[in-house]
């Protein structure tokens, strides 16, 4: 486990009772300084900024020197050690030196005004998986992080929270995403400035793979009847409250398809949108509805969801004409989606 998921861990592992926020941009680069800037957010008061160094071995040589370091240097007014774990002995000496740390099992040591916890005998585990980075793509929320990184402009150079907020994950889901994308070879390294997205094609490809497996699905969706087949051509849609996906947004970019089946991806109650359409509940209708998982576009927008996301839905379609259109379109698509 490197450095960047042990502190992953360690921010799982102690949350709750701890509230972490990786201050990812403020973190330090050179080779004396911290290895990361994390705020533990408090009940009441300020947050409390922790400089972080991450220690693969714990020795009490180790601890010691931490602890002088933490005395002499003034740059930062706390610091932490983060370690894959922390005995039972070692954290009595962590306590009674006053140096805070958090570790892979869940143990901690945290001595700040207006918080103290210490936790220690929590077990490791005797083996820890090793991970390929393949389970990110078996992941919903992996692949929320992944569609985020793959169509909004910058965004795999954005602070981890923001990703984290934009994909509409929690801040360790999307931690483990950015980590197992590394481990594949989709997300350079260094450090956020300096990261971006490597075989990118390849990851678009394995994204609209896997959509229908780990993530469609978890997106509540639902089948209704319209009162007429091509209720679509005169539906109006907000764009900041739903969006078209599939076979319409197909044709609607396009001249290839006669869409037999129409797919909505909504943000807003659905209520309102199945009575403005007059859809009603049917498990074999023609019209499908799904929870939109994509920050919204502005209201001056087209009603139509992402590229990546149209090609995905009509690879999962059994229809042969989606899946030739789709092909036919797949360097359209792609290209499109780069140059957003």
């Amino acid at each position: 486990m490197n450095n960047s998921g042990i502190l992953t861990k360690a921010i799982e592992a102690t949350s709750p009772p701890l509230n972490w926020e990786v201050l990812e941009e403020e973190a330090l680069s050179s080779p004396g300084d911290a290895d990361a800037i994390l705020a533990l957010r408090l009940k009441e008061g300020p947050a409390h900024r922790f400089a972080v160094e991450v220690k693969t071995v714990v020795r009490i040589e180790t601890l010691r020197a931490q602890v002088a370091r933490s005395s002499t240097i003034s740059r930062h007014p706390s610091w932490l050690v983060v370690v894959p774990y922390m005995s039972k002995k070692n954290a009595a000496l962590c306590q009674e030196a006053g140096l805070n740390f958090i570790d892979t099992a869940g143990n901690a040591f945290i001595d700040v005004p207006g918080c103290y916890v210490f936790i220690t005998g929590k077990q490791r585990s005797e083996q820890e998986p090793v991970g390929s980075g393949h389970e990110v793509m078996g992941s919903a929320s992996a692949l929320r992080v992944i569609f985020t990184l793959l169509t909004e402009p910058n965004m795999p150079e954005s602070p981890l929270r923001d990703i984290a907020t934009k994909a509409g994950v929690s801040l360790g889901s999307a931690a483990k995403a950015m980590e197992g994308l590394r481990r594949l070879g989709h997300l350079s390294p260094g450090d956020t400035k300096s990261r971006r997205l490597l075989a990118v094609d390849t990851l678009r490809t394995e994204w609209a793979r896997n959509y229908p497996i780990a993530l469609r699905n978890k997106l509540m969706p639902q089948r209704y009847t319209p009162k007429n087949g091509g209720w679509w051509k005169d539906a109006k849609l907000q764009p900041e409250e739903a969006a078209w996906g599939g076979e319409v947004a197909a044709a609607l970019k396009t001249s290839y398809l006669q869409p037999e089946l129409a797919t909505i991806y909504c943000w807003k109650d659905r209520g309102r949108l199945l009575m403005q359409h007059r859809l009603r509940p049917d498990p074999n209708g023609t019209v499908e509805i799904l929870d939109a998982f994509w920050t919204p576009p502005s209201s001056s927008a087209e009603p139509i969801a992402p590229l990546l996301l149209i090609y995905a839905d009509l690879m999962t379609s059994l229809d042969g004409r989606n899946r030739e259109v789709a092909s036919l379109l797949r360097k359209e698509i792609f290209d499109a989606e780069t140059a957003s």
